[in-house]
């Protein structure tokens, strides 16, 4: 007998709510002992939530973790999670109400305030050097009156910060101890309140995730997550077809799409769920110049790349905000492909014979099909793009403390502060924050943080509206294309819900008999 996990889902939030009590978990005879194959696609960076990076990763993380919210995978909402419910009257203090007696995994108690308080100020210590830290910024301070309350003051009104402390990089919430006995091995050894804890990691070759038993909605139907590496598509894709994978994380080759669905695979996807954008470092002399980025945004024609090469994978993108978010403009400037208008504005900026753009990327990857027309198009306008290929470790600490000319970097968020703040505002730059480009504008900062703290929705969009404006015309990041997520599978692999943070609950994933 299969069961209606969503059903007893919306049954279980809405009882907490109303009585403000656990609710009695699904008898364990659900929980069978079934194991579920995935493909993994690249090097495991580890899943410490206080730097963890990348989406493969954070798909781990996403399982093992919770945080006081969560994200709901069909509609992308908020959901409770740790907390079963919360107040606020001002958008300034909230309290948040949390479940009782949700067990940590592998024998660390109950979880309680006191362990939100850690792992917050975790984040904010400035010696674990977070890259998130700036996500909580705002916070004043942060108090547990009792062991399942906690009141957090912000310094300014926000009325995205359910989206902070949500399941997703800051808003992880960790244990002290086990935090602790892991020392510097703490990205190997997670320790969370999820449905699935790592029991084994082979870098080069394997993660075993097992179920939480205590999980506080009750045991996930799949015992065993057997994630195996195999970095080539096509090589995944032959796997899926001999039943060695049952579902893959991610399939980002279009032939292989094609196959696989006319071979009657299940296509599990979701669409425009992040945009990938270009990083220039405003600090290089020529990069500095908004009319060298203009030219860069005018030289590349990103709708004939995605006509070409991936119909179903990607489509062309005009901002860094996705249509999608309730506060998206379609006002903001848009740069057309026009190499006439690029020439013009290199010249006008000094480079009239050209100059060679070094731009970072991950050797585990290569020299990819987009970045070879990349290549090209800009040297018809005289850029010469040079690739830094290095490994994904290399990469990412690279990226993160701005040490590259230009880079890449998908932004995958469903609040857009997360974008915005994260990737405009001068207190995240890079390497204290995500503002890789080192951006600041006097300008976008004030616009920024009125549109934050607005609580009237005509105001707060207009201001967002100016945000896109000035984001669009200066340029630190260059829109290029919007992603959509494949994750094919067997057909008897049910459940497999992608949210716009392309993450996949595995609590409601299922294999039919």
């Amino acid at each position: 007998m299969r069961i209606n996990r969503r059903s007893w889902l919306t049954a279980f939030v809405a009882g907490s709510m109303l009585i403000g009590t656990s609710v009695a978990a699904p008898s364990l005879a659900l929980a069978q002992e079934k194991t579920l194959i995935v493909r993994f696609y690249d090097d495991p960076a580890g899943f410490d939530p206080s730097n963890i990076f990348r989406i493969e990763n954070e798909n781990i993380a996403f399982n093992i973790f919770s945080g006081l919210t969560s994200y709901d995978g069909v509609t992308g909402e908020i959901i409770p999670d740790l907390a079963e419910s919360w107040e606020t009257s001002d958008n300034i203090t909230w309290t948040f109400h949390l479940r009782q007696g949700v067990q940590w995994q592998k024998g660390y108690g109950e979880f309680t305030a006191e362990d939100v308080l850690y792992s917050f100020n975790r984040i904010l210590d400035p010696d674990t050097a977070s890259p998130y830290a700036a996500e909580l910024a705002g916070i004043e301070s942060i108090e547990a009156p009792d062991p399942y309350t906690v009141v957090i003051k912000l310094s300014a009104p926000n009325g995205n910060f359910l989206h902070t402390v949500a399941n997703y990089h800051q808003g992880q919430i960790v244990k002290k101890e086990a935090v602790e006995a892991a020392g510097d091995q703490v990205r190997w050894q997670p320790v969370g309140t999820g449905p699935y804890y790592l029991e084994s990691i082979d870098v080069n070759s394997q993660i075993v995730l097992k179920r939480h038993e205590d999980y506080y909605k009750g045991p996930a139907p799949i015992e065993t997550l057997d994630f195996h590496i195999i970095k080539d598509d096509a090589t995944a894709a032959i796997a899926l077809r001999n039943g060695e994978i049952d579902l893959l994380m991610r399939q980002s080759k279009e032939e292989q799409l094609q196959t696989l669905e006319a071979e009657g695979f299940k296509m599990n996807h979701v669409d425009n769920y992040a945009v990938s954008i270009k990083v220039p470092n405003l600090t290089d002399p020529i990069l500095g110049d908004v009319r060298v980025r203009q030219a860069i945004a005018y030289a590349i024609d990103y709708p004939a790349i995605t006509a070409a090469l991936a119909p179903s994978l990607q489509a062309p993108a005009y901002s860094i905000l996705l249509p999608w978010m309730d506060v998206y403009s379609e006002a903001a400037p848009k740069y057309e492909y026009d190499p006439e208008k690029a020439r013009a504005l290199l010249a006008e900026a000094g480079y009239a014979d050209g100059f060679t753009l070094k731009v970072l990327g991950t050797s585990a990857q290569g020299v990819t099909e987009q970045q070879q027309f990349e290549i090209d198009y800009l040297s018809q306008v005289g850029i010469n793009m040079e690739l830094e290929l290095v490994d994904t470790p290399t990469f990412n600490q690279r990226r993160n403390s701005g040490d590259f000319m230009m880079a890449g970097r998908l932004l995958p968020a469903v609040n857009p502060d997360m974008i915005l703040f994260s990737y405009l505002h001068p207190a995240n730059k890079a390497p204290g924050g995500l503002n890789g480009a080192r951006y600041d504008n006097p300008e976008m900062t004030s616009a920024l943080e009125a549109a934050q703290a607005e609580p009237d929705p005509d105001k707060r969009l207009e201001l967002y509206a100016k945000v896109q404006q000035i984001a669009m015309t200066e340029l630190p990041y260059i829109p290029a294309t919007a992603s959509n997520v494949f994750w094919p599978s067997k057909q008897n692999v049910d459940g497999v819900n992608i949210n716009y943070l392309a993450q996949v609950n595995f609590w409601d994933v299922d294999i039919e008999e």
